[in-house]
């Protein structure tokens, strides 16, 4: 993901410096939607370094990741489209390489109207995926760089804190759904309630960023757990145990 957002921005970068000397793309009033643009994706890879790494265990921040991810599938594919103009006008490949597929059907007026609209609409976008970015407090990279070891631990800590709210938007599967039935019933399974019910501990292990949290929600919120059980605590204990942080 990040390599894929880097080599966009460097790409818009490049044409940005283009354009400056291009009069007839100035003339179209495409100069300043590229420019923020530009802007946008400097803004959003500064801080990518702290969402990919939180993302990890934090589902509303990889659905934030995925929103991005999903606004760079866009932004190749108006360069996939470009190619495809360029090429239906027969433009030489010296002349697209020279000037970039972007900035070839910028300077065509059949085709910089609908390139153009669609930089405006991913700019709208981008700004969108920005704004919500401050929900999350993510550190720019070098604030990260420059936190002390201590203040890392202490940094890495908070994130991985989780609380039992559930995000229904953010389920998706078959599989996780088929999951959540199966601990469901082997909680619920003792239905003599006279009985001292017996300790029952059950362990999900996988790798991280698979969904252990999500399922784990899921069964905690799950209509029949609700029912049978008087209480339900929700515990979030990190790698690196603290009683200050935990």
């Amino acid at each position: 993901m990040a390599i894929v957002l880097n080599a966009f921005t460097s790409y818009v970068g490049d044409l940005l410096k283009q354009v400056a000397d291009d009069e007839l793309t100035l003339l179209l009033g495409v100069s300043g939607d590229i420019a923020s643009l530009d802007d946008r994706l400097r803004s959003l890879n500064d801080i990518l370094a702290d969402a990919e790494r939180r993302r990890i265990t934090d589902e509303s921040v990889q659905g934030w990741v995925r929103k991005l991810k999903d606004a760079m599938y866009e932004a190749t594919d108006i360069l996939d489209l470009c190619h495809l103009k360029a090429m239906q006008r027969g433009g030489s490949s010296g002349e697209v390489g020279c000037l970039g597929p972007l900035l070839f059907c910028l300077r065509n007026p059949v085709f910089a109207h609908d390139i153009g609209s669609r930089i405006k609409a991913l700019n709208a976008r981008l700004d969108a995926i920005s704004k919500s970015a401050s929900a999350f407090s993510f550190l720019k990279l070098e604030a990260y760089e420059d936190m002390t070891p201590a203040a890392r631990r202490r940094n890495a800590a908070a994130d991985r804190k989780t609380d039992p709210v559930l995000e229904r938007s953010a389920v998706v599967g078959e599989k996780i759904e088929e999951d959540t039935r199966t601990l469901v019933g082997r909680l619920t399974a003792n239905s003599n309630l006279t009985m001292a019910p017996a300790i029952m501990v059950f362990a999900v292990v996988d790798a991280g960023g698979i969904g252990k949290t999500m399922l784990a929600k899921k069964v905690l919120n799950h209509e029949a757990i609700q029912e049978r059980f008087d209480k339900k605590i929700w515990l979030s204990v990190t790698q690196d145990v603290n009683e200050l942080y935990n």
